[in-house]
């Protein structure tokens, strides 16, 4: 490298050093004013032209720029490359994408916004990022049908074609996306409606809708929704579509017609989804103890759009205040808010429930163009975006998981699955165990259903690195699951930070209940606050053994990706600052546009460079257990990113 440097005429040490300092310059806070402003200003320019003119003899010089790159973009800043480098014998060689450019970084690709996630499915936002590689290598085989599916679809297909349903036809080139499995059909793929009814209205929220390419044939049907972003929510593939006999009269009795019925579809997926917890035995626990809480129904996941389901096994046998099995609904969909009581009962039938608490989200709902009649006009007054509710847009950035009672303003009823009457909820706390840890939980005010089930797994190894540790600090710890375990562990002495009291309370009880109070403390503080704090004490400055990051939804869309990233960067940075060399950062992402991008790992390397660290990251990027499964074919139900990582 240095041979090369100084055949161009600089030196290896001169274009290492000036990429250091730009480094450095770029790193420090946009707002510094003065010579260090000015200087940065002028060694990016100067950087830029030294890479650009070593970059066809120094191949180090591409990875620099790569780097600068990443660090640019996590600022919020941009930097070209201007000119392409040409292979050498020390090159590897470049691949092509698609559109035929060369790999190289070009900052997060957002793509156009979507549906986000988070945790109970009911954010949006999340969208879909660029062309994977998958889509490069891998090709889109031609599906082959047997003749029973092909009876199938030339049965839907008859229906269309009657005009005895309405149809949605897409636009032109749309259909491949949903013939993959894509449930969820936006307004901008739809090219026509056609009523389809006898009467000739239009089709109303919550009907039946068959969904048909620009062709006219028919791929699926689902149910429509003429106020909200999501036109059709796909129930039944054309191919999967159940058959009756023909209902009208001189019809052979060969011929058949397809059911339509939303309610039989419910009572099947629920079904299904049960089975698989089952298969999965995600409440067998571990070496531990038992598992009594986990996720039921997983919105798409699961092939029940906007529907969320958590089972708390409450123990006894259901005839209690507390006892039995209790299933908390989120709910996000029109179509599943209008079919409560089909849900209700497929739960009670299909998965063994005692009790449904039915939470609704107003605001979702008021987006899905329906009006729940149980909200009180008290909680309908508190109702709050979603980057309010997350604490997202707060003066000084500083943000924590906000209080217990959920700033999305949420009724709940609680209903009997066996006879789908109304009935009390459960009162006061439930106590629940998570591989025998026990925790209390609000299944009527705590967030989303009460408890954040997708963490199970990541708890658990929060678990197992705890042994020997001394110093773990927890930031947003909610309820203390993360702070709890590390101390079961064996940490000797555990820091839980949280902005809400109430949270706070039931931490601390639920750290007695499970024998570790001596070890835990639990401190009500912003988040960003408190590690500022640590980090201005020099005396707190490699002191600790493990962090754990587990923050709100700090992007809860795309357009809010760019003053996210910089806080999940400064977060991260400031807690490798206070880990000790060889120190194990746990660090967390709930943001859908943030996960669906794999922006995470790019956000820890970029907090490492900005605080003189290097990490090495413990295996692959975690997620959610399998209670949460994910349809490859909907990329952006996924939301949930962990990376465990050693910082040197």
């Amino acid at each position: 490298a240095a041979t090369q440097a100084r055949a161009a005429g600089m030196s290896a040490t001169r274009l290492v050093t000036m990429t250091l300092m730009t480094t450095c310059a770029m790193a420090s806070p946009a707002s510094t004013a003065g010579p260090i402003a000015a200087t940065a200003r002028t060694l990016r320019r100067v950087c830029s032209s030294a890479l650009k003119s070593h970059a066809l003899l120094n191949p180090h010089a591409d990875a620099l720029t790569r780097s600068l790159g990443a660090l640019a973009s996590i600022r919020g800043e941009r930097v070209r490359r201007l000119g392409a480098s040409a292979p050498t014998h020390a090159s590897p060689k470049l691949t092509t994408t698609r559109a035929g450019k060369a790999n190289e970084w070009r900052g997060p690709r957002y793509g156009k916004g979507g549906r986000g996630g988070g945790r109970g499915g009911g954010g949006r936002g999340g969208g879909r990022g660029g062309a994977s590689d998958a889509a490069v290598y891998v090709k889109r085989p031609r599906r082959a049908f047997t003749e029973d599916e092909q009876r199938r679809i030339a049965a839907l297909q008859a229906l269309a074609d009657a005009g005895a349903a309405p149809v949605a036809t897409l636009a032109k080139g749309k259909a491949n996306l949903f013939l993959d499995g894509n449930p969820i059909v936006y307004g901008g793929a739809v090219d026509a409606i056609a009523n389809g009814k006898r009467d000739g209205a239009p089709p109303r929220t919550g009907d039946p809708i068959i969904v048909a390419d620009h062709e006219g044939k028919a791929l699926a049907w689902g149910v429509y929704n003429d106020t909200s972003q999501y036109v059709v929510r796909i129930l039944r593939m054309a191919w999967e579509c159940e058959l009756a006999p023909h209902p009208a009269a001189g019809v052979s009795a060969e011929s058949v017609a397809v059911k339509c019925d939303v309610e039989e579809v419910i009572r099947d997926k629920i079904k299904v989804a049960a089975r698989m917890r089952s298969d999965c035995r995600v409440a067998a626990g571990n070496a531990n103890g038992p598992t009594t809480v986990y996720r039921l129904v997983n919105s798409e996941g699961d092939g029940l759009s906007g529907v969320c389901v958590d089972v708390y096994d409450c123990g006894g046998e259901g005839e209690g205040e507390g006892g039995g099995k209790v299933a908390v609904a989120a709910v996000s969909a029109a179509w599943a808010h209008m079919r409560r009581d089909a849900v209700v009962k497929a739960l009670g039938e299909c998965a063994g429930i005692d009790r449904v608490l039915w939470r609704t989200d107003a605001r979702m709902l008021k987006l899905e163009g329906i009006f729940d009649e149980s909200q009180s006009e008290e909680s309908r007054s508190e109702e709050t975006d979603d980057e309010t509710a997350e604490g997202v847009d707060d003066a000084d950035g500083q943000s924590d998981a906000g209080p217990i009672v959920s700033g999305q303003s949420e009724a709940a009823r609680c209903y009997d699955a066996k006879t789908g009457a109304e009935t009390s909820p459960p009162a006061g706390w439930v106590t629940v165990a998570e591989n025998g840890v026990r925790y209390e939980v609000d299944l009527t005010k705590g967030h989303k259903t009460g408890f954040y089930v997708d963490q199970r797994d990541n708890r658990a190894e929060v678990r197992a690195l705890g042994a020997g540790k001394g110093r773990v600090l927890d930031v947003c710890c909610y309820t203390g699951g993360f702070a709890i375990n590390a101390a079961l562990g064996g940490a000797a002495d555990v820091t839980g930070v949280d902005s809400s009291p109430l949270a706070l309370d039931i931490a601390r009880r639920n750290a007695e209940v499970n024998g570790v109070a001596a070890s835990t403390t639990f401190v009500q503080s912003e988040a960003f606050k408190y590690l500022d704090d640590l980090v201005a004490d020099e005396g707190n400055l490699g002191t600790f053994d493990m962090i754990v990051l587990d923050p709100p939804k700090l992007a809860p869309s795309v357009n809010a990706l760019d003053k996210a990233t910089r806080k999940y960067v400064k977060m991260n940075q400031a807690a490798m600052r206070l880990l000790r060399p060889g120190g194990i950062l746990v660090t967390c992402s709930c943001s859908g546009a943030v996960t669906q991008r794999e922006l995470l790992p790019a956000i820890v390397t970029a907090a490492a460079t900005a605080a003189g660290r290097r990490v090495t990251m413990l295996g692959k990027p975690r997620g959610a257990g399998a209670d949460q499964p994910l349809d490859p074919a909907y990329p952006e139900g996924s939301y949930l990113t962990v990376v465990v990582c050693r910082v040197a």
